[in-house]
């Protein structure tokens, strides 16, 4: 599978109204985490969480929780224009959109982070080294 086959043709804004009313984690260049609830999304430019507004495509990340596990992706790695400390050099991208990529979460629990394509510097193929 290559990654042209994972283009959904939808914004960052119609893949999160897909989500509204789950837990979501929005990671924002100078509050940090925002964990809450996406209780409504605005057509346009805006999402509500907490009782605050917040315009995704200024965000670091979207994480998005108890969304069943996607059935295609491929493995990538991904460089972000804030620091991540390798946290992406090897996990699943599972959907491109026009604005933003969208990954399966590591870990337990079942999640997806979206990422708005202006914060992405790179995506490239990890390297599997074999161990002698």
């Amino acid at each position: 599978m290559n990654w042209h086959q994972l283009h959904t043709g939808k914004t960052l804004q119609q893949r999160l109204a897909e989500f509204q009313g789950h837990l979501a984690e929005l990671n924002a260049p100078l509050s940090g985490l925002e964990p809450g609830i996406i209780s409504k999304v605005y057509p346009r430019n805006f999402i509500k969480v907490n009782r605050q507004l917040f315009i995704p495509l200024s965000l670091f990340s979207i994480r998005v929780f108890d969304v069943p596990r996607a059935r295609r992706g491929i493995r990538v790695g991904i460089r972000t224009v804030f620091p991540s400390r390798n946290a992406f050099n090897n996990i699943r991208l599972v959907g491109v959109g026009l604005d933003y990529i969208e990954l399966q979460g590591k870990g337990k629990l079942s999640s997806r982070i979206l990422f708005p394509l202006t914060q992405v510097e790179s995506i490239y193929r990890p390297t599997n080294k074999k161990k002698k």
